[in-house]
């Protein structure tokens, strides 16, 4: 099942995120790890399914860039052989480590060429940008809001959010966000 949560930009109060993170400790019993992401934190309960090892907990980071996943990829064999032979390589059989070197390849394109259900956040480190998705069912789930600075945050579940958001919306399914808007 696992738990994500991105707080994307300056952390009003680290205190008030950490606490809200712990709301969906069940989802994900196995291991919790917080990372900063450029200004933000990525956050992630673990329910370890796949890459039982410690190498196979996420937050995920590459090259500077870092992402969490719930989800199951389908495709995950298939598109981490195509990356092997572009000369990447992983440290797990997490089938969620192939997300950033897919996006490093494809960009955004990527969540069109997942066979998989999921919900997303990546921090580009590179850019500094924010980028979050979800299947085009909605299976898993992802909530939104906003801080009281105008600063995005994304969880599994909309009680993440609760004290950190005055409005708590459902991310749409099929979507991804980047640069400030959704796109289908």
């Amino acid at each position: 099942m696992c738990s994500i949560f991105g707080y994307c930009g300056p952390v009003a109060d680290r205190t008030a995120f950490e606490g809200a993170f712990q709301k969906t400790k069940s989802r994900g019993p196995d291991d919790s790890r917080v990372i900063a992401a450029g200004k933000g934190l990525l956050a992630f309960h673990r329910l370890a399914i796949m890459g039982l090892t410690p190498e196979g907990m996420q937050p995920f980071t590459l090259n500077g860039c870092a992402a969490v996943c719930n989800g199951e990829l389908y495709s995950f064999t298939r598109e981490r052989a195509k990356l092997l032979e572009k000369g990447y390589s992983f440290k797990s059989d997490s089938d969620c480590e192939i997300l950033l070197p897919m996006y490093f390849e494809y960009g955004v394109d990527l969540f069109s060429k997942l066979d998989a259900e999921f919900a997303c956040v990546i921090h580009d480190g590179r850019t500094d940008e924010w980028i979050a998705a979800r299947d085009p069912i909605g299976i898993r789930p992802l909530y939104y809001g906003y801080d009281e600075n105008g600063t995005i945050l994304f969880a599994s579940e909309a009680k993440n959010l609760v004290g950190l958001s005055k409005k708590i919306l459902p991310f749409p399914p099929g979507h991804y966000y980047k640069g400030g808007r959704f796109v289908r």
